[in-house]
This record gives structure tokens, sequence and C-alpha cells, in this order.
């Protein structure tokens, strides 16, 4: 009896120090600077208490800086690393990051973020822009070990103070709300904008090849002739006052 108490102290003591060691260990020997189209840069701190300066997906920077985390080690007894993150300058965005250790999963969970809209600019195309300022929450967000295509999600976005801004005109349009969820291989969620000049429902379907977007809008009668024809130049059709129509956009 007293052997096997002394093995179990020992072993304890073995996993222990093993937890504190990996944890103390320097970030950049433990996670990767890249994997697929994802790159972190300026990895730095410890697995403890590490940081990210900059992160990159597919040559494109992500509008995130300074990110910290600091690892629950306990989870560990899980099967899981399991890390709470921050922004260093803007606390208040925040979230929960997981990793089960088996699975080699990844998961977000309770996510508060908020950016402008115009830190999204690298993400279209020169002249086209977004104003404005984005509120997401994110109920949980779970990605594959082998890319980024979520298998799972759930959350809402708020697009306050929204506008479009083409070359030289800006366009306001409101106040959307965005709610999606999923599982599995497609992400579907509804857009709703109660506000003008751009009221109207519409809904989406996002899978690994393509997201699908079907939309009915009604510009108020105020909004400028230009927006009309940015509607019509997407592809929608025009039924008295209302465009609407789908549009399909590649994801690869």
């Amino acid at each position: 009896m007293v052997v096997m108490r002394k093995r179990l102290w020992i072993s304890a003591g073995c996993l222990v120090f093993g937890i504190s060691v990996l944890a103390n260990m320097p970030a950049q020997l433990v996670i990767p600077e890249s994997s697929g189209k994802l790159q972190l840069l300026g990895i730095g701190g410890s697995v403890w208490r590490g940081e990210v300066k900059q992160i990159v997906y597919d040559g494109k920077t992500l509008p995130v800086r300074d990110l910290k985390w600091k690892l629950r080690p306990t989870a560990l007894f899980h099967g899981a690393l399991e890390a709470e993150f921050h922004e260093k300058q803007s606390p208040e965005n925040h979230g929960k990051a997981v990793l089960d250790l088996l699975s080699r999963q990844y998961e977000l969970q309770a996510v508060q973020w908020q950016l402008p809209g115009s830190s999204l600019d690298p993400w279209f195309r020169a002249g086209v822009g977004l104003q404005g300022q984005f509120t997401l929450d994110l109920q949980t967000l779970r990605l594959p070990a082998n890319g980024l295509i979520p298998r799972r999600m759930q959350g809402r976005i708020d697009w306050q103070g929204a506008a479009l801004r083409m070359d030289s005109e800006t366009w306001p349009i409101g106040w959307p709300l965005m709610q999606f969820s999923g599982e599995g291989d497609a992400i579907k969620g509804i857009i709703t904008n109660s506000q003008p000049l751009l009221p109207g429902d519409s809904s989406f379907e996002c899978t690994a090849e393509s997201c699908r977007v079907d939309l009915s809008l009604q510009p108020a009668p105020e909004a400028p002739p230009s927006l009309s024809n940015v509607l019509l130049l997407l592809g929608l059709q025009q039924t008295g006052n209302r465009f609407s129509g789908q549009l399909t956009l590649p994801m690869k």
C-alpha cells in the first residue's frame, strides 16, 4: 500500500513537472509560425503567457494586432490546451481558444470583438471599402486540424453606422445585423437591415467551395441613383423599387 502511494505521488510529481516545463518553454519553440495559408508573425513570450504581433491568412493581414494569451494548464488533465486571449491595446476584444490534443480540432469560444470597417479594406478590390464599426459576438467556432473551414459556428455581427464606399462615393446603409449558425459542411445565416438607405432581408449559405447569398433589397426614395446602378452591376433584378437575386462567391 505504501509503495503504491509512493508511485502515485511520483507519477503526480512527474506530471506536474512536465506541465510546468511545457508551460514555461518559449512559445516560438512550440507554436508553429505557419500552417497552410495561416501565418503567425512575431511570436513571443512563453507557452504560459505569450503573444503574437500579427496574423496573416492567404497573404492578407487580419485586423488583429498584439494578441496576448494566458494558458490554463489544468485543461491538460482533460486532454486539451486552453487559453484566454485579448488584444493588448483593446482588452475589451477578448475570447477563449481550445485545442483538443487528440482530434487536433481548434475551437474559439465566447469571443467579443470590435473593429472598424476600414480595417477590412485589404480584403476588397481597390476603390471599394466599408465604413462603420463591426461588433462580433461569437459563441463558438470549431475548426478542423487541416484548415480554416468551420465545422461548427454560431454567433452574430452588428454593423453600426454601416456605409459602403466605392471610389469617390459613400452610401450609408443603416445598421445591418447578421446572425449565423451551422454544423457540418454548411454555415447558414440571415441579414436584416431596417434602416435607410438600404432596408431589406437577406440570407446566405456558405460551404468550403462557395458562399451563396440571396438578396432582397429596396433602396429608400432618397438613395442616390448610383446605388441602384451598383445593385444592378451585382446582377440583381429590379422589380419596381425592389432589387432581388442570388450571388455566388467562391471560397477558394
